[in-house]
């Protein structure tokens, strides 16, 4: 045999050996893991390449070298799907890119049946460096294809390494990740310079050497990307080949030593070898178990960051949309109740005729209830502008005991209607007069004793005022429900819920009356807190608003 030819004879054997070598150490790592899988598969498609091409030039005669350089299409023709395979897993869009790898397979196996026919490859070309099939119609289209999906893999990879660099990843393990995928994309970018073996199938007078070549250096690349960066993790597997060929060494050295002393020393040798190789393996084992369960925390982890984002933006648009929703009342609700309101109540006063007894009563039934309706409209639209973070109304002087005393006489009546006392009793000194949103603190004190009254079947609600820490203190208390320590919890802060015992009592109520009191209360600068000794002992709501040097006013008022 020539030695050009035997030159390119066992280059291509020693990288089809390689190939071969490489692929099932790596699928042996860990034989259920579909990255795995694949690479081994296309390290046996590039082996077969590799492989027939030594056969078909070690062949003594023609109809040996058709048969053997068919042979290599076996595994050429699955080479660039399978490469596209492997770096759509690597980069996690196999399902995304599902079609195009599905279309790549099926013609993979088209063009495996087209290989064994005479439009595919025929004849021999012999030129200076050997001899080569060549090429008809459907390999230009094998070409094409070729071509084609080997872009996709590059354009993949280079697409997963741009996302990684623009998001700078900072740990340690990304780093070494960013680094093997950079050794796998110059690997497999070399590794494709062998397809320049196919030229001689045009009657191209090349030497293919280099392209056997490419294949060793590619290998070489990416089993430095596998050993240095860890890329397929087989940091375990070394270590148990590491530690069984130095166990076979010292065993065999035992069977060789002449005397007996040098026989005991090698088996002591040996054993302390044994118990140390173990301890390594062992630790290797939980060390690289840690560091995949890292892996996996940190991933989940940015999942979840993830999600959090996209909740608190949904999050977000929803209170908007609630928030816009109950603003929209005030014109779709509130103008026809006021309508219905000015009609009934002139009527009620005879403004359109005299009416009997019993209509009087039913239209003043139902102007009552309108009202409640307006309230009610008038506390959504409140609790809309504070969510809506609207500026509160501007302050002024105010006496707040003689406000307090407002509130009690409009509320007398519904405690006497629930047969209960309201009693007030105020400061023995005289109070200042303190700069506060008049309505909205008056609507906040009348929402608590109003509630205190509503929740409250025995006994009754006594308010009472005193000045301490240079803030003006209101306290309102009941002998009602009560409330234990985790209905307390957060009671400020929830709007449109009640407790279970407080919707028995009082079926009607909204969960609006003390959100909407904390928070006229909080931007007017004081504070609310309630007590209770548990369920059936009644409630004490204490509000503390900040006072300033201004004249005091009476305390009769």
């Amino acid at each position: 045999m020539d030695i050009l030819l035997l030159v390119n004879s066992y280059s291509a054997l020693i990288s089809g050996l390689l190939m071969i070598v490489l692929g099932v150490f790596v699928f042996w790592k860990n034989i259920q893991k579909k990255l795995n899988i694949i690479f081994l598969v296309f390290c046996v498609a590039m082996s077969n390449w590799l492989l027939s091409t030594h056969m078909m030039y070690v062949s003594g005669c023609e109809k040996d070298i058709i048969f053997w350089d068919r042979m290599v299409y076996v595994g050429v023709v699955f080479v660039p799907v399978l490469m596209y395979h492997f770096g759509l897993i690597f980069t996690r869009r196999e399902i995304k890119n599902k079609f195009k790898l599905l279309f790549g397979y099926f013609l993979s196996f088209l063009f495996l049946v087209l290989s064994r026919t005479d439009n595919f490859i025929s004849g021999l070309y012999y030129y200076e460096w050997g001899y080569h099939t060549q090429a008809g119609i459907f390999h230009h289209l094998f070409l094409v294809f070729y071509s084609a999906y080997i872009f996709l893999f590059l354009f993949e990879i280079y697409r997963y390494l741009f996302l990684k660099c623009r998001d700078n990843f900072g740990t340690n393990n990304e780093k070494e990740n960013i680094k093997s995928v950079k050794f796998l994309f110059v690997a497999f970018i070399i590794l494709n310079l062998g397809a320049y073996a196919f030229l001689p199938a045009y009657n191209l007078n090349i030497n293919p050497i280099g392209a056997y070549w490419a294949e060793i250096v590619a290998v070489t690349i990416i089993a430095l990307a596998i050993l240095k960066y860890h890329l397929f993790d087989v940091r375990v597997i070394l270590t148990e080949i590491l530690v069984g060929l130095m166990g076979i060494i010292l065993a065999t050295q035992f069977f060789l030593m002449p005397t007996t002393v040098l026989k005991i020393i090698s088996a002591g040798v040996l054993i302390l070898f044994s118990f140390f190789g173990y301890c390594l393996i062992r630790t290797t084992l939980k060390e690289s178990k840690r560091r995949e369960e890292a892996e996996l925390v940190a991933a989940r982890e940015r999942e979840l960051r993830g999600e959090a984002e996209r909740l608190a933006e949904d999050l977000r648009r929803i209170d908007a949309a609630k928030t816009q929703f109950l603003l929209s009342t005030q014109h779709h609700l509130r103008s026809p109740l006021s309508v219905v309101q000015g009609y009934l109540s002139m009527i009620n006063e005879g403004d359109y005729g005299r009416i009997s007894a019993k209509a009087k009563e039913k239209i003043g039934t139902s102007l009552k209830e309108t009202q409640k309706l307006i309230r009610l409209i008038n506390d959504l639209l409140d609790v809309a502008h504070f969510q809506m973070n609207k500026e509160m109304a501007a302050k002024e002087p105010a006496d707040v005991v003689g406000l307090v005393s407002e509130v009690i006489a409009d509320l007398k009546k519904n405690a006497a209607e629930k047969k209960i006392y309201l009693r007030f009793k105020k400061p023995n000194a005289p109070t200042p007069l303190i700069n506060i949103d008049i309505h909205g603190i008056r609507e906040a004190i009348y929402n608590i004793v109003d509630n205190a009254i509503k929740y409250t079947d025995r006994g009754g609600v006594l308010v009472s005022m005193s000045v301490c820490d240079n803030c003006l203190r209101v306290s309102v208390a009941d002998s009602g429900i009560g409330m234990d320590e985790k209905e307390q919890q957060d009671l400020f802060e929830r709007v449109f819920e009640r407790g279970t015992k407080a919707k028995n009592v009082n079926i009607n109520g909204k969960g609006i009356g003390l959100y909407l009191a904390a928070q006229m209360i909080k931007t007017n600068g004081g504070e609310i807190r309630v007590e209770s000794e548990g369920w059936g002992k009644g409630s004490t709501f204490i509000i503390k608003l900040p006072m300033d040097d201004r004249e005091p006013a009476q305390t009769g008022k």
